[in-house]
């Protein structure tokens, strides 16, 4: 239960972290507008609708038909646009509100048409003429930080005698990143003077003008060529009437690609908007506070990041499904509010970051998704491999009472030395570490490392003794043989000494036959009374020859050490051959690669003498190292094997320190176990 509640909370601190992270990244992206040329096209589209300019802002167009019947442009002499503002303003009760000429009259030759034209514009107040300024930086220090300032550095005005009887406005343009003009100028002011844009200050001769920034985001209602306008030609020549242009705000400006006067504009990309037009939405924009704002970069990056933060929890925490029908409300939800703010306030959020960070969450929860069901089939496929290992493992031990606790037992010892040693590294007392990943391989090649035993028969196996089921065979022949050597004294075909002292020798033989058959190297008086059985043979009245051993039962008592015969040996050393043989056929994957190396490796020796491969020190790792240490004690304290009795830990701690003088183990880790193990008695 506990478990449980841990790793529930653990998997919510998880989604809650992917959740808040990736909103941290929308939000840090609305801060920027990153991707900042399609969030400008996104942003286009939704707050740059293209609608219709009233009809008192019109157009006087220096076009292609304008040229034709006036000629080429650079011939032009500055009387023709006196002759305009003169038709235009010839009535005083028919006049626009404003003439603005897009046209920058720089420098003058002292002509009779420039003193005309400065004489006409003397004669009107509703006059605005463009200019340009020259923008320059500077750096200043202050609180510590230095900060860029720009300025005006010069201001190309319309020539010094025009320039005292006319208002006029800079034109310059505001290109972003991708080459759209999108924003536009309105004042700059600096210690000596106001400088007005071109048509904040038409704006401003018309009506009360909000004070802005100095420069601004007008919406811009018009698509290129959309706003209505006449040839100056038709006006010059008396085509179009003055008093079509009563009470108007009339500019004038180029309307041909030769005047290389037109811009990309946010409305429409497939084609450019002459500047004229582009200063006559300008104009109407800041007459009707149409102003596009931008909400502030605190409160975008805020908004961002609580809706991508609270649907990336619920996407996390939720079906695929669920996930889906979110996201998709929550973007429609967004976009909505971003254009209901935008038609209450005129203030714009950022488009794509929040979706991008939807988008991420989304594709985190797949991901996240992903993991936990291939960690789940992980965990299931370790488990089973797990359960599989114990299943080998009680099989093992269900075919004979002996070992019965000794696989489990070795894995356990195994844990116990692989977490003794991370003790020792976090203590910086050894460089060795074991990741979960080793301690899950090396337990799974402890609970298989004698599934080889599967296939070693029993009478090997659980032969307890050199005899094992001979015994009974032999005790019941040297009695038969007694009882017949008594008999033949009987009969008078052997003395009565002759006899018992025949029968006296078997006795003592049967009598001490449990020491004989018993596993620990016989002592020299005892090995010549299993000598003197062994060559003995009892010939009857007729001849007839019986041996009192066989050769199996006389190969069996010369065993000098242990139960098994060399034979014998040889079979039940052939279980790390059948471990590996076995292992062969199970797919144990990346995690567990290594398993059946450890398993079927364990009898191997540092020096090269251990089997079945006699492999050399450095093709042995740590780990197998340690199952084979761990192997080696638990069989000398083991209390459960029939043919030896156990030894104390202290006395099997000097066995194997026996061992690691002849190379056999590995000595760093065999002082490690002592370590562990000896506090223990």
């Amino acid at each position: 239960m506990i478990i449980e509640i841990f790793n529930k909370k653990r998997e919510r601190f998880i989604i809650s972290a992917i959740a808040v992270v990736v909103a941290i990244i929308a939000g840090v992206m609305s801060i920027y507008r990153f991707p900042i040329k399609l969030e400008n096209m996104a942003e286009d589209s939704l707050y740059h609708n293209a609608g219709v300019i009233p009809d008192d802002i019109k157009i006087i167009a220096i076009d292609e038909k304008t040229l034709e019947h006036l000629g080429p442009y650079s011939d032009w002499d500055r009387g023709k646009f006196a002759d305009l503002l003169e038709i235009l303003n010839g009535d005083s009760k028919n006049t626009p509100k404003v003439i603005g000429i897009d046209v920058v009259f720089r420098g003058t030759e002292h002509s009779e048409e420039d003193a005309e034209l400065v004489r006409v514009c003397s004669l009107y107040d509703n006059i605005v003429i463009a200019s340009t300024v020259t923008f320059d930086n500077y750096i200043h220090k202050g609180d510590g930080d230095y900060y860029r300032i720009q300025y005006i550095s010069d201001e190309n005005r319309p020539y010094e005698e025009l320039a005292e009887v006319v208002d006029y406005g800079f034109t310059n343009a505001i290109f972003d990143e991708d080459g759209i003009v999108r924003r536009a100028y309105t004042q700059i002011r600096s210690e000596k003077s106001v400088y007005d844009a071109f048509a904040y200050k038409i704006a401003s001769k018309v009506g009360v003008v909000d004070e802005y920034p100095v420069y601004v985001e007008p919406v811009l209602v018009s698509k290129p060529g959309e706003i209505e306008k006449i040839s100056m030609s038709d006006v010059l020549d008396g085509t179009v009437s003055a008093d079509y242009f009563d009470d108007c705000i009339v500019l004038i400006g180029a309307y041909t690609e030769g005047l290389m006067d037109s811009y990309r504009v946010p409305v429409d990309y497939s084609k450019e908007m002459y500047g004229v037009e582009l200063q006559a939405n300008y104009v109407y924009a800041f007459l009707n506070d149409d102003i596009i704002y931008s909400v502030n970069e605190p409160v975008r990056f805020l908004v961002t990041f609580v809706l991508v933060a609270i649907f990336g929890y619920f996407a996390l925490s939720s079906s695929m499904g669920r996930g889906l029908i979110g996201f998709i409300v929550t973007i429609a939800g967004y976009l909505l509010l971003a254009v209901l703010l935008f038609k209450v306030t005129s203030y714009k959020l950022s488009l794509l970051p929040m979706p991008i960070g939807m988008i991420l969450v989304f594709l985190s929860a797949i991901i996240y998704n992903y993991m936990k069901i291939q960690k789940r089939r992980m965990l299931e496929m370790r488990n089973m491999l797990f359960s599989m290992a114990e299943a080998m493992a009680e099989t093992i031990e269900g075919r004979t009472p002996y070992n019965a606790n000794h696989t489990k037992n070795v894995a356990k010892r195994c844990m116990e030395m692989l977490d003794f040693i991370n003790v020792k590294h976090k203590e910086k007392k050894t460089q060795l570490f074991f990741t979960e990943d080793d301690k899950r391989q090396l337990y799974l090649a402890a609970m298989l490392h004698d599934v080889g035993k599967m296939d070693i028969p029993l009478e090997v196996m659980d032969k307890p003794t050199k005899l094992g089921n001979r015994e009974k065979e032999l005790r019941d022949r040297l009695e038969i043989i007694s009882l017949r050597i008594a008999n033949d004294a009987l009969k008078g075909h052997i003395s009565h000494s002759v006899s018992d002292e025949k029968r006296k020798g078997i006795q003592a033989f049967i009598d001490n036959l449990n020491v004989f058959n018993c596993g620990r190297p016989l002592k020299d008086e005892e090995w010549s009374l299993v000598n003197e059985m062994a060559e003995s043979v009892y010939i009857d009245i007729d001849g007839n020859e019986m041996p009192y051993m066989t050769e199996d039962e006389i190969a069996d008592l010369y065993i000098k050490a242990g139960t098994l015969s060399d034979k014998e040996r040889n079979i039940m050393q052939s279980h790390v051959v059948y471990t590996d043989k076995i292992l062969s056929h199970i797919q144990f994957g990346e995690h567990f690669k290594n398993v059946r190396a450890m398993a079927a490796n364990h009898h191997e020796l540092l020096n090269g003498k251990g089997y079945p491969k006699g492999i050399r020190e450095e093709e042995i790792d740590t780990m197998t190292r340690i199952l084979t240490i761990m192997d080696i004690y638990d069989s000398l304290i083991a209390d459960d094997r029939p043919y030896k009795k156990p030894k104390s830990i202290k006395v099997a701690f000097e066995i194997l320190d026996e061992e690691a003088e002849y190379g056999k183990v590995d000595k760093q880790l065999l002082a490690y176990a002592k370590e562990l193990y000896l506090k223990e008695e």
